[in-house]
Parts: C-alpha cells; sequence; structure tokens
C-alpha cells in the first residue's frame, strides 16, 4: 500500500469517525461548528453524512430485541474475564520487559568490566617483563661465570666465536 493511499485511507477514517460522532451527539459546541463548516464547503462530506443518516434511520426501525437479566449479568462476566486476562499479559509483559532490563545491564556491565579489565592488562606494566627481556643473560649465567670479564666476553661475541645455540646448549 502506497504512502499516499494509506494516508487517503486516514483521512476518509476519520471523516467517518467525525460524523459518527456528529450523529451521535457526542462532539463538543467547537466540533460542531467545524462539522457543519465542512457540511456547508463540501458537498463528498455531505452525502456521506446523509448517506449514514438513512443508514441511522433504518436502524431506528428494526424491533428492538429483549434481552433478560442474565444475558446482561454473562456479558458483563465475560468482559471481567477478559479485562482481567489482558490485566495478567500486561503483567506478564511488564515482568518480562523489567527481566530484560536487568538482564541487559548485567550484559553491559560484563562486557565493560571484560572489556576494562582486558585494557588494564594491556596497557599495564607487567612485573615479569624485566625477566624476559633478560632471559638469555639468564639461561647462560654458568657459562658468564667462567669468563674472566665482560671485556672478554665482548671480545669473543665481537669475534662471532660463539653462535647463540652453541651457547644456549653448553649451559
Amino acid at each position: 500500500m502506497t504512502k499516499e493511499k494509506k494516508t487517503r485511507q486516514q483521512k476518509l477514517q476519520a471523516i467517518h469517525e467525525e460524523i459518527v460522532a456528529y450523529l451521535d451527539g457526542e462532539l463538543d459546541v467547537e466540533q460542531i461548528q467545524r462539522a457543519e463548516a465542512r457540511l456547508t464547503s463540501h458537498p463528498d462530506y455531505q452525502r456521506r453524512l446523509q448517506q449514514m443518516q438513512r443508514a441511522w434511520d433504518l436502524l431506528d426501525t428494526l424491533p428492538h430485541a429483549q434481552v433478560d437479566e442474565s444475558f446482561s449479568r454473562s456479558t458483563i462476566e465475560m468482559v471481567a474475564v477478559s479485562a482481567d486476562e489482558e490485566l495478567q499479559q500486561v503483567q506478564m509483559s511488564a515482568a518480562s520487559r523489567t527481566r530484560r532490563t536487568w538482564l541487559s545491564g548485567a550484559g553491559f556491565t560484563l562486557t565493560s568490566a571484560a572489556a576494562g579489565f582486558a585494557l588494564a592488562l594491556g596497557l599495564a606494566p607487567r612485573a615479569n617483563d624485566g625477566w624476559l627481556r633478560d632471559l638469555p643473560v639468564i639461561e647462560n649465567v654458568d657459562v658468564y661465570l667462567h669468563a674472566d670479564s665482560v671485556e672478554f666476553l665482548q671480545i669473543l661475541h665481537e669475534e662471532a666465536i660463539f653462535d647463540d645455540e652453541e651457547v644456549t646448549h653448553a649451559g
């Protein structure tokens, strides 16, 4: 359904409701004046009112049904049961909405806490970083203990006499 057609149907529905309210005497003074102004200026509005007035008149010619008190009582009971069921549905819906709100909040809180923990873990300096940086020296400390001086080790390193694998396996 196009937007234009939907808008036209809504206008027709509003006109219909206004005419029904006019015929039933449900409009206030201002609304009556507006309806009567439309009647004088819009022939389609007049035609619709006349059609509805004829339908109202025909309804008045129909015989009125006589109902007993049990019909009224059963109708009221059905309305009460229907209202009770509707109230229970509204209450269950509200409880469900509250539960969803709490669960959403808890999920958001947990997600935020996990993200904050991961961020703090990634940004905070770690205590073992120094040990990891010095791990090659620590692994070969036995080899270095036999050296007479640091200068001697530097000369060995510059001459590349030992490659990394030999030093690592020597310890």
